[in-house]
């Protein structure tokens, strides 16, 4: 195994895939270096049994609760049925949880069956309001990826680079999150809205701390590039100048790895202090397909699965408390009161 370093980021060269020691390496790896680039073609299935030696499969609580029918009832049906459309594409693997197709493939209706349209993506993370453990995605170029790109931003160093002042500034601050109907992409169609909708942020007054850190103790920002209300304690206006303010700091050619994206390779990357976007629009090629696996790392670092709280509004609620909020918000969006 050998490791190549690039622009904050590693890519790892003659590493066996189907080897598991080998894997259990990759993941240590990842889990500290955060973005981890291997430019080897595996099956669906192998991904899927890489990421199970790391830990136990990720996926949104709310997302969990309406696919296991833990939350039920007419207003949850389209969410049912847009999340069992974008798992589709990988109905050939017999347990699936945590994987799904990201883009492009359509149906024989023409409806696209990933979890995101081909346009543009702006900077995200998964579940980026959720405070948990670190959890690792790996995304894989399938087919037609040719001539897009992903890029990826780690904090880390960023981070250890900001003055004392700053960093005790981020040290303190609390970001609290609102769902802002999908900013991230203006070519999202509805369906897909709703995925996002339901994975980022379930519920207004959502938090979680600006300082988040890897399984191995590498501190990063949990930067608010979308879906952000606001700083704890502060108004909205003081706190869009602090999150602009850092933004400046991150937002630099040293901290931004872009990968150019061949079919049969894999990106694994980190959810806790490091964001991603698509900088390149492929509308025109309808072909791109993207598998997408995410996971924690409990399997490697023990007591860092699932945590089982969601932090709302100066609390901590049990995942079965927060659900039932979120499902009476949506129950009354879906029977408005007579005005």
């Amino acid at each position: 195994m050998r490791v190549v370093q690039l622009n904050n980021a590693i890519e790892v060269q003659d590493v066996d895939l189907e080897n598991d020691a080998d894997c259990i390496e990759l993941g240590k790896l990842v889990a500290k270096e955060c973005v981890l680039v291997v430019k080897q073609k595996i099956s669906e299935q192998r991904l899927f049994e890489i990421h199970g030696l790391w830990g136990q499969p990720c996926k949104a609580i709310l997302h969990r609760y309406v696919g296991e029918q833990r939350l039920t009832g007419k207003h949850w049906r389209s969410l049912l049925a847009n999340l069992s459309h974008v798992s589709k594409g990988v109905d050939h693997i017999a347990d699936r949880s945590g994987m799904s197709r990201v883009s492009f493939e359509k149906n024989e209706k023409g409806k696209p069956m990933g979890v995101f349209t081909n346009g543009k993506l702006d900077w995200h993370s998964d579940q980026q309001a959720y405070h948990d453990n670190q959890r690792i995605v790996g995304l894989m170029s399938l087919w037609g990826s040719v001539n897009s790109q992903t890029s990826f931003l780690c904090t880390a160093p960023a981070y250890e680079a900001l003055s004392n002042e700053d960093r005790s500034m981020v040290d303190e601050l609390v970001s609290v999150w609102e769902w802002d109907g999908g900013s991230m992409s203006e070519e999202l169609i509805e369906s897909q809205k709703e995925i996002v909708h339901y994975n980022m942020v379930p519920y207004p007054l959502m938090e979680c701390p600006l300082l988040d850190e890897t399984v191995t103790g590498v501190k990063g920002i949990r930067f608010p590039s979308h879906c952000f209300s606001h700083f704890k304690g502060m108004s909205k206006g003081e706190s869009m100048k602090i999150k602009d303010y850092l933004w400046s700091i991150l937002n630099k050619p040293e901290y931004i790895y872009t990968h150019d994206w061949q079919d049969g390779e894999v990106v694994f990357m980190d959810q806790n202090i490091t964001l991603h976007a698509r900088p390149t629009n492929v509308q025109d090629g309808d072909t791109r397909t993207m598998c997408r696996m995410i996971s924690y790392l409990d399997n490697l670092y023990s007591d860092c699965g699932p945590l089982d709280h969601v932090l709302y509004n100066g609390n901590k609620l049990d995942h079965e408390t927060f659900a039932k909020m979120v499902d009476e918000q949506r129950l009354a969006e879906y029977y408005p009161k007579a005005a």
